[in-house]
């Protein structure tokens, strides 16, 4: 029986549903009951890469792409008017646009609520050349009542219908994602993102602003990532303004803007800020020109990062760090700041890190990726590249309790700064430091065979620090010498290293040691000790029987028994009589009754190749006295034999 094809069609067509249109296709020749299931199926996913895959040149042969083209067009025919969620169709070169748009437009007409077009057709920059040459969306996709989620992809550029934001108007649309080259919008940010009034989520990749004044104005707009390469005519914009109510998620990477006019984000709960600078403008951050124009317009990025005050999670670039040096005084409080992530860069500096870390009164968790840094006399006291009186200042008021290092290269500098963060920050906890993955240098042997090291803060004054290796391919001395050189000098912090390497199991958590934890450890080890127990007395209840069996029904080793009992000190404890009388036993039968004898050997040569203790240097207890009497009982004579 069928087993599968008698279930229902709307089942089928939902498993159908997580295949290409290819592979559903494919299946209606398995019978009659699966000749038209695809055509139900309510999601397309159409790619010319699977069609033509796998062999190599199979686009170039006469006929295939028309192939191709054809196949779409009798997968869309044979559905007819049944609605449909979603389309995703990726096409390249070659392909003809005008059969591409009539794809689109079927399934806009079918209420697709979904589209993704990944759409690599190249676009002519000659302005000579006619416009019949380029690929232009249709205009029925900036009108669709019914459209949710829209992705535009393409390798050659996003051409906006040119009809601009006035003809268009999505009411439906949430998300819109563009990733591109280049993506070419109306000239008015502003006036593009009114053109969709429910818009929630909007991710622009690649884009030059078509104008050097741009505003983000959305009052439904939740999530918003643009990754822009600055005005297209010079690298800094020189007008930027967010004003958006509802955002709660931001990534944001530009060149940094002349001036931030309007910053309106009350609700941004996570941002990712990745501000780009030219050279010649990272020269002028560090040694302001007053009369120089540029380093002036960038000093207007504080009204930037004051519009994210609110932010519970904050990532920083090193160039992002590096422009923050020109905000130091006007740096604003980060009241709910509870997470910090930053990237440092050896070119780029750390003059605003004292300023970022004063300032934010409630950080739990701090993740630096990478420790080194150029260092300037202004680098503050957050490091301790420079000597000077207040040295961790800025640390000992920061309640940061977890900290995470990575792309730890085992340089002296870099656990300096360890032993500089171990004894500056007074709430730290734990610290997590990541051996640095890319680093294949043969000479740093101990570093590459490291994965992370873990510290946890010991309370107790009274408890000594450890060092903790999770392997056995490092000595602890080698583990130890690396400790001490991070170690704090201080007796206010003091820390426990744990050492794990590649390949080693991570070790316990401090939740994992709590008293809890303890306790239910234990309870389980004394449940198992008693369950042991049990077992044991069971067995040996069995084991005396057997033995007063043995002795009992054979005279002779009952005499003689009895004669090596008297003849021992009777001082010694029931448990140790019981051993002694089991071992006097069984050199009685050994001695008695060849067979027996012949047997006891082969059994505790078994036991030695298991790799057990040797019966013959007296371990005799350890032996399974059950067994052993067991095999006693079977080869002795029985009576009358």
């Amino acid at each position: 029986m069928d087993r599968i094809g008698s279930l229902p069609d709307e089942v089928l067509s939902h498993i159908l549903s997580s295949l290409t249109t290819k592979e559903a296709a494919i299946t209606s020749i398995l019978s009659k009951r699966w000749r038209n299931l695809f055509t139900l199926v309510p999601y397309l996913d159409i790619d010319d890469s699977v069609f033509l895959n796998p062999e190599e040149g199979k686009r170039e042969r006469d006929g295939i792409l028309q192939s191709f083209m054809d196949f779409v067009d009798k997968v869309l025919a044979s559905q007819g008017d049944t609605p449909i969620k979603k389309f995703s169709l990726k096409c390249k070169t070659g392909i003809d646009t005008d059969r591409v748009n009539q794809w689109i437009c079927n399934v806009l007409q079918r209420g697709a609520t979904s589209l993704e077009l990944v759409l690599d057709f190249p676009r002519e920059d000659d302005d000579d050349l006619d416009s019949d040459y380029m690929y232009f969306l249709p205009n029925e996709l900036f009108v669709s009542t019914k459209l949710v989620e829209l992705s535009l992809r393409s390798e050659f550029g996003v051409d906006w219908w040119r009809g601009g934001s006035s003809n268009t108007l999505l009411p439906m649309l949430k998300t819109l994602c563009f990733e591109s080259k280049w993506i070419l919008l109306c000239n008015d940010l502003q006036m593009f993102l009114a053109a969709f009034p429910v818009l929630e989520e909007f991710h622009m990749a690649d884009i030059e602003w078509p104008q050097s004044d741009q505003s983000v104005l959305s009052v439904s707009l939740m999530k918003l990532t643009i990754y822009a390469g600055g005005f297209e005519d010079f690298r800094n914009p020189k007008r930027i303004s967010f004003d958006t109510p509802k955002l709660v998620y931001l990534e944001y990477s530009d060149f940094v803007a002349a001036d931030y006019p309007k910053v309106n984000l009350p609700n941004l709960a996570e941002a990712v800020l990745i501000l780009k600078v030219t050279e010649h403008q990272i020269d002028l951050i560090r040694e302001p020109d007053d009369e120089d124009d540029v380093s002036l317009r960038l000093g207007n990025v504080w009204k930037l990062i004051s519009g994210l005050r609110n932010v519970n999670k904050l990532f920083i670039s090193a160039e992002t760090l590096e422009v923050l040096s020109l905000c130091c005084e006007s740096m604003p409080v980060f009241n709910n700041l509870k997470s910090l992530h930053i990237i440092s860069d050896a070119d780029l500096g750390w003059q605003a890190m004292p300023a970022l870390l004063r300032n934010s009164p409630h950080l739990e968790t701090l993740i630096l990726k990478g420790l080194l840094h150029h260092v300037t006399d202004k680098c503050g006291d957050a490091c301790d590249c420079i000597s000077r009186e207040d040295k961790g200042r800025s640390l000992s008021s920061c309640p940061v309790k977890k900290l995470q290092i990575r792309g730890f290269k085992g340089t002296v500098r870099e656990k300096g700064m360890i032993r500089h963060f171990l004894e500056s920050f007074p709430c730290l906890d734990e610290m997590e430091v990541y051996a640095d993955q890319s680093d294949n240098d043969p000479t740093n042997v101990e570093v590459n065979r490291i994965y992370k090291i873990v510290a946890y803060k010991v309370h107790a004054e009274d408890v000594s620090t450890e060092t903790v290796l999770q392997s056995k391919t490092m000595s602890q001395t080698q583990m130890e010498e690396i400790s001490s050189q991070f170690t704090p000098r201080n007796n206010r912090n003091k820390y426990d290293f744990v050492y794990i390497l590649h390949g080693s199991p991570p070790p316990p958590t401090p939740q994992d040691m709590s008293e809890d934890y303890l306790k239910e450890q234990l309870d389980a080890a004394e449940t198992k000790l008693a369950e042991l127990n049990e077992e044991y007395k069971e067995r040996q209840r069995v084991h005396d029987a057997m033995f007063d069996g043995i002795v009992e029904q054979y005279p002779m080793i009952a005499s003689a028994l009895k004669a090596r009992q008297a003849a021992t000190d009777s001082e010694a404890s029931n448990d140790q009589e019981k051993k002694r009388d089991v071992e006097a036993l069984l050199e009685i039968m050994g001695d008695l009754y060849p067979d027996f004898a012949s047997a006891l050997k082969a059994m505790r040569g078994t036991a030695l190749e298991r790799g057990e203790p040797s019966r013959d240097q007296g371990e005799m207890a350890e032996l399974d006295q059950p067994t052993s009497t067991a095999v006693a009982a079977d080869l002795l004579p029985r009576d009358g034999d």
